[in-house]
């Protein structure tokens, strides 16, 4: 059963990092693509989402991340999804807004806000809210990015005074090997280790499918999942006025 409580017509803009520097495209198969189906199929009422695609280099190493988060990008895409009639807009990549530390990641959704008159989030900026939400002030992080970027997450996460109990690096080097992870088993093998943990689980990278897997993991596992693509569509609707609910999609969706 699901319900929301929404406002009339409302769009969310999302912005992904999807296109590289010769105009191909990174798989439009990835759940972040998917939030306009995944909201009509749960009867979310009154909004809908469309995308506007940036450059990126599609790497995981922070000089790849820092070039994907430059302000003039997510700008560019902003005033676009604003044209179109957006009323909030979401940056939807995990490394390259909290490769700078919590202050960057505040700023990239300030400066989107201010260009474009529209509040913004980015999917960092959502995994803290949605910590936040669930009353948590500990995590266990499954990192699927090699060391920099993991160590560059753990340093955005204290910053916001979260501390990780426990990280694991799985050293994926891109979106594509991400995406391509067997990701409850890996879960799985993660908290096999963390017997008794009960503080959720943070999985980042929107390269990640996670919406429709969560509900099977926290049930495997005995506690809360945070998943980038959930939580950056959860704090999207937020912004928007919808509070959505629902009984079977994991715990953030109760919030």
């Amino acid at each position: 059963m699901s319900n929301s409580f929404p406002s009339r017509g409302k769009i969310l803009g999302v912005i992904i990092p999807g296109s590289r520097p010769d105009n191909t495209y990174e798989s439009r198969e990835y759940e972040v693509y998917r939030y306009d189906d995944w909201m009509r199929s749960h009867e979310v009422q009154g909004a809908r989402a469309v995308f506007e695609v940036t450059v990126s280099e599609g790497s995981h190493v922070p000089e790849t991340a820092f070039a994907t988060g430059r302000a003039d990008l997510l700008q560019e895409a902003g005033t676009r999804l604003a044209e179109a009639g957006c009323n909030a807009l979401a940056w939807a990549c995990t490394c390259a807004s909290f490769v700078g530390g919590l202050e960057w990641a505040r700023g990239q959704a300030a400066r989107l806000a201010d260009a474009t008159g529209l509040p913004a989030t980015s999917t960092s900026l959502a995994l803290l809210a949605a910590i936040r939400s669930l009353g948590a002030d500990t995590v266990d992080v499954l990192s699927p990015y090699p060391e920099e970027l993991t160590a560059a997450l753990e340093k955005f996460l204290h910053e916001a005074n979260v501390e990780v109990a426990s990280i694991a690096t799985l050293g994926c080097p891109g979106p594509v090997e991400s995406h391509e992870l067997d990701l409850r088993s890996e879960a799985a093998c993660f908290h096999d280790r963390l017997a008794g943990r009960k503080h959720p689980l943070v999985i980042p990278d929107t390269a990640i499918d996670t919406i429709s897997l969560i509900p099977a993991l926290e049930a495997d596992m005995g506690r809360p999942v945070i998943g980038a693509t959930q939580a950056t569509l959860w704090q999207g609707l937020k912004l928007l006025g919808i509070r959505y609910r629902e009984e079977n999609g994991g715990v953030l969706w109760s919030c």
